[in-house]
């Protein structure tokens, strides 16, 4: 019965595998564009831009800036757990002292 047509029936569509993968090529092929283009122009961009050359004052400079920073914020830090310890010294005082003169 595959072979004969019914009346008032059409005959299957034949479909084609070039019709299907015209899509998918496309695609295919749009994609693998975007990664050429993608890969040269990054590949351009690495190659083309010149190493960053230091400056040896320019590094001493930072070096000097990075050790004033250094001992500054040990000073601000000893100074807060200078701070802290005495307010946690006199925190505790008024404790001790009220428990003293409830004794007296």
């Amino acid at each position: 019965m595959s072979g004969w047509v019914l009346c008032g029936q059409l005959p299957p569509p034949q479909t084609t595998m070039s019709s299907q993968l015209r899509p998918l090529n496309f695609l295919v092929l749009l994609l693998a564009g975007a990664l050429a283009l993608s890969l040269g122009l990054n590949g351009f961009l690495l190659y083309k831009t010149p190493a960053p050359t230091f400056d040896n004052e320019d590094l001493q400079e930072a070096e000097a800036d990075l050790r004033l920073t250094q001992r500054l914020l040990a000073r601000c830090q000893a100074a807060q757990q200078q701070q802290d310890s005495l307010l946690a010294l006199h925190s505790e005082l008024p404790a001790l002292s009220t428990a003293t003169a409830t004794t007296h």
